[in-house]
């Protein structure tokens, strides 16, 4: 399928896709409620919360095939207006970033570690990784970034999907910035980590966050490259289901794991939780005054910069 600019940003009209029914991607249970018929482009995109852990997700899901096309032809301009190279603005935030999560793991990696970075972009946190003397490596799907990030680090980076790459030897952390709410699958993925991750390493996983009571977006939150919606709970869920535990906090949705089990009742109890925290912010008829007030907000908020 090919996509065109009007494809994408005429409003009121659907994206080109068919998609198909889907359980939770994170707990897996197939009860669920509409919350919103629109995403930030005003465009209709059916977004529902799982009834169990609220997870809020694309719901009919993109195809793989649908999901490929878009990335490959249009994801880039899409998302960061970047069509042949990354552009100065969107590195120097991304240097800014890799340095503030460095920070965050310092504690929790050994002097000489070695790491990989799932979906590593343009590679920053992987050249801040080396800075500090580890064994650093990134995999890229997207030409675009994975180019550049590859023009710097060579063969430590693959352009290839986290299902296509392969390692012979396990990692001592292994870090998903800003990915996993871009997978229609996160417990496979959230597996395969673990996987990848030697016995005593680390996992840390960061994805937006939609189950913050201030700043909430409203359906301003929503569009077609985040097929997931993930709050502090419903990501300890989804990771619990990967045989992961959490072992420390950085931010609500930004948690180091460790390989582990947490028993049925504290699942179950995350997961109440988590379904609970997304009905309080997103609940019936929440989510379109939500937009609004954020709106009003950005233009008050710059107005005041201005001024």
């Amino acid at each position: 399928m090919k996509y065109s600019l009007l494809s994408f940003f005429l409003p009121f009209t659907r994206y080109p896709y068919e998609g198909h029914p889907a359980a939770c991607p994170g707990c897996g249970h197939d009860k669920n409620t509409p919350m919103a018929g629109l995403d930030r482009r005003l465009k209709r995109l059916m977004t529902v919360a799982c009834d169990h852990c609220g997870l809020l997700y694309t719901n009919p899901m993109p195809t793989d095939a649908e999901l490929n096309a878009y990335y490959s032809d249009f994801y880039r301009f899409d998302y960061q207006a970047a069509s042949a190279a990354p552009k100065e603005k969107h590195l120097a935030k991304r240097r800014h970033e890799a340095a503030i999560r460095v920070e965050h793991l310092k504690t929790v990696l050994p002097a000489k570690a070695r790491t990989l970075d799932f979906g590593c972009g343009s590679g920053e946190f992987v050249s801040a990784m080396l800075a500090l003397g580890h064994d650093a490596h990134g995999f890229e799907p997207g030409e675009t970034y994975g180019s550049h990030a590859q023009s710097l680090h060579g063969d430590r980076i693959s352009i290839k999907g986290w299902e296509q790459v392969r390692y012979s030897e396990r990692f001592d952390l292994v870090t998903c910035f800003h990915v996993l709410e871009h997978l229609k699958n996160p417990v496979d993925a959230l597996k395969q980590m673990a996987d990848w991750c030697a016995p005593e390493g680390r996992i840390y996983v960061e994805v937006p966050d939609l189950g913050a009571s201030t700043g909430n977006k409203g359906f301003g939150a929503l569009h077609f490259a985040h097929l997931l919606g993930f709050n502090h709970h419903n990501l300890i869920v989804a990771a619990a289901r990967a045989g992961l535990v959490p072992e420390k906090t950085i931010s609500p949705t930004g948690i180091i794991f460790r390989h582990g089990a947490i028993d049925d009742a504290a699942v179950e109890a995350e997961a109440s939780m988590g379904s609970a925290l997304t009905r309080a912010l997103h609940g019936k008829g929440k989510m379109v005054p939500s937009y609004f007030r954020h709106q009003y907000r950005k233009i008050t908020g710059a107005y005041k910069r201005q001024a």
